[in-house]
C-alpha cells in the first residue's frame, strides 16, 4: 500500500514537472518570437529612414545578398565594425544602412553559405573604377593600382592589396635584363598599400625603389592626432600578425609600429619625392618625379586619395582660413569654427575640435537631413557633444559665402551668418581619374558587380 501511495506521489511529480517545463520552453519560444519581431520592425525602420533621407544607395565597395542563399542565421549582422549596417527582415539578411557601409567585408567571410559578394557600384548607380584584375594589375601589363586608388578603403584592405599586387608583380617573368632597368618595381605611395608591397619586395630580395612625397605612413601620417585608425589586426609580409595591445588602435600607435618593421626588415623609403608622370617605353617604366627620373621594369600605384578634397565651389574657399584636413586640434583654441561633412571624418573632427578645454565654437554643417557614412559610435559621441552645448548641428546646411571673419550658411533657404575663424572641409575626395586615363589606364564604371570582373 505504501509503495502503491509512493508511485501515485511520484507520477503526480513527474507528470507536474512535465507540464512546467512545457510551460517555460513555451515562454522561452514566446520571449524569442517578440525579441525577432522587434528586431524586425527595428530593421524596417532603419531601412525606411535611409530611403525616406535618399541615404538608400552605397557610395562605395559593399555588400550584395543573394537571398535564395542566405540562410537568415544573422552571422553577418554581428560582426560589422560600423553598427547598424546589416539587419535582418523576414529572416534574410538586408543592408539597411548602405550610406554607412565602408566595405570591411567582416560580413562576407562571416557568412557560414556564402550568400554575400563585395561590388562596387548597383544596378542603378554606377561607380568608376580602374580596370584592374584580382591580382590588381591595370589593363597597362606591369603597371598596377593597390589600396584607396583603386576604390577601396581601408588599411587591412589596402594591406592585403599591395601585398597581392608585388607577389604577382614580382612572380611574372619578363624579357628585360638587369641592366636596361634601375629596379625590379617601383612602389609609389608609402601608406599601407606600399608598405605592404615593399616588404613583399624585401622578401623576394628583389631591387625596389619606394616613393613618397610626403612622411612614412602615407595617408595615415596625415590623420588627426590620436584618431583611431584600425581595429581588427592583420598579417604584414615577413612581420606575420600585427600585435597591440587593444584593438583600439591610434594613429600614434601605428605609425610607432610600422617605424618598428622598418628598422627591423631594413624598409628604405624615399620620402618628400612627389611623383608627376609615367610613361613605358619597350616595357621599361619610366618614373618621372620632383627628384629626377627612375626606370623600372614593374611599378605598383598605392597612392592615396586625401591629396585630392573634394572642393565645396563657393567664393572664398581660396582663403587660407579653409583646410581639407585636421592634423593637430590643439593650434586651434578659442576659435570660432565649422566643420563641413556629416561622415565620419567631418564628425570625428568636429569632437575634437570641441572639446572643453579648447574653448571653441564649433558649428557642424551637414547637407542632408542626418548623418551619412557615419557609424552609430560617432553619431552618439556628437550628439553627446551637442546636449552638452559643445557644438551646434546644422542638418540641411551648406556654406555659401566664405568672408574673411564670417561665412554665410544656408539652412532650407535662409541665409545665416556665422562669425568664424576656421573652415574645415571633409566632403570626400576625388579620385584622380583623368591622371590616370593620361597614362593609359582604362576606367570601368561598375554596376553592382564585384571587383575584377
Amino acid at each position: 500500500m505504501k509503495w502503491f501511495k509512493t508511485d501515485i506521489i511520484l507520477s503526480f511529480i513527474i507528470n507536474n514537472l512535465t507540464a512546467v517545463f512545457f510551460f517555460v520552453a513555451i515562454l522561452f519560444v514566446i520571449r524569442m518570437i517578440i525579441k525577432k519581431e522587434k528586431q524586425h520592425l527595428n530593421a524596417k525602420k532603419i531601412m525606411k529612414k535611409a530611403i525616406n533621407s535618399n541615404l538608400a544607395e552605397p557610395l562605395t565597395l559593399h555588400p550584395e545578398i543573394d537571398p535564395s542563399i542566405c540562410a537568415g542565421c544573422g552571422a553577418c549582422t554581428r560582426v560589422c565594425p560600423e553598427g547598424d549596417i546589416l539587419k535582418l527582415i523576414n529572416n534574410k539578411a538586408v543592408l539597411v544602412s548602405p550610406t554607412k557601409c565602408v566595405g570591411h567585408g567582416e560580413c562576407e567571410r562571416a557568412c557560414p553559405v556564402d550568400a554575400i559578394s563585395l561590388v562596387f557600384g548597383t544596378k542603378t548607380r554606377g561607380m568608376d573604377i580602374p580596370r584592374v584584375t584580382t591580382n590588381y594589375e591595370t589593363n597597362i601589363p606591369g603597371l598596377y593600382i593597390a589600396g584607396e586608388l583603386g576604390g577601396m578603403g581601408l588599411i587591412r584592405n589596402a594591406i592585403r592589396q599591395g601585398m597581392l599586387a608585388a607577389q604577382h608583380a614580382l612572380s611574372q617573368k619578363t624579357s628585360i635584363k638587369s641592366s636596361q632597368a634601375q629596379f625590379d618595381v617601383i612602389i609609389i605611395g608609402a601608406g599601407p598599400a606600399g608598405l605592404s608591397a615593399s616588404l613583399v619586395a624585401i622578401a623576394l630580395k628583389k631591387k625596389y625603389l619606394t616613393l613618397e612625397q610626403g612622411g612614412f605612413g602615407g595617408t595615415v601620417y596625415n590623420f588627426p592626432r590620436q584618431k583611431i585608425v584600425m581595429s581588427h589586426p592583420f598579417d604584414l609580409p615577413i612581420i606575420g600578425k600585427m600585435k597591440f595591445e587593444s584593438n583600439k588602435v591610434s594613429k600614434e600607435e601605428l605609425l610607432k609600429y610600422w617605424e618598428l618593421v622598418r628598422k627591423k626588415t631594413g624598409l628604405k623609403i624615399q620620402e618628400q619625392t612627389k611623383f608627376n608622370n609615367l610613361e613605358r617605353e619597350s616595357e621599361i617604366f619610366k618614373v618621372k618625379t620632383n627628384k629626377g627620373e627612375y626606370t623600372a621594369k614593374k611599378v605598383i600605384l598605392c597612392l592615396g586619395v586625401r591629396g585630392s578634397p573634394r572642393k565645396l565651389g563657393v567664393p572664398g574657399e581660396e582663403k587660407s582660413k579653409v583646410t581639407y584636413n585636421l592634423l593637430d586640434p590643439e593650434q586651434y583654441q578659442n576659435m570660432d569654427i565649422v566643420v563641413v561633412g556629416g561622415g565620419n571624418a567631418g564628425v570625428e573632427a568636429a569632437q575634437m575640435l570641441c572639446e572643453a578645454r579648447w574653448k571653441n565654437r564649433v558649428h557642424l554643417l551637414i547637407r542632408s537631413g542626418t548623418f551619412d557614412r557615419c557609424n552609430e559610435e560617432n553619431i552618439k559621441k556628437i550628439q553627446f557633444f551637442e546636449k552638452q552645448n559643445l557644438v551646434k548641428i546644422w542638418f540641411n546646411s551648406s556654406i555659401k559665402d566664405i568672408q574673411d571673419t564670417e561665412i554665410i550658411i544656408d539652412k532650407n533657404s535662409e541665409e545665416i551668418k556665422l562669425k568664424n575663424n576656421f573652415v574645415f572641409v571633409f566632403a570626400g575626395a576625388e579620385l584622380p581619374h583623368k591622371f590616370l586615363m593620361s597614362l593609359g589606364v582604362a576606367i570601368d564604371k561598375k554596376f553592382g558587380e564585384a571587383h575584377g570582373a
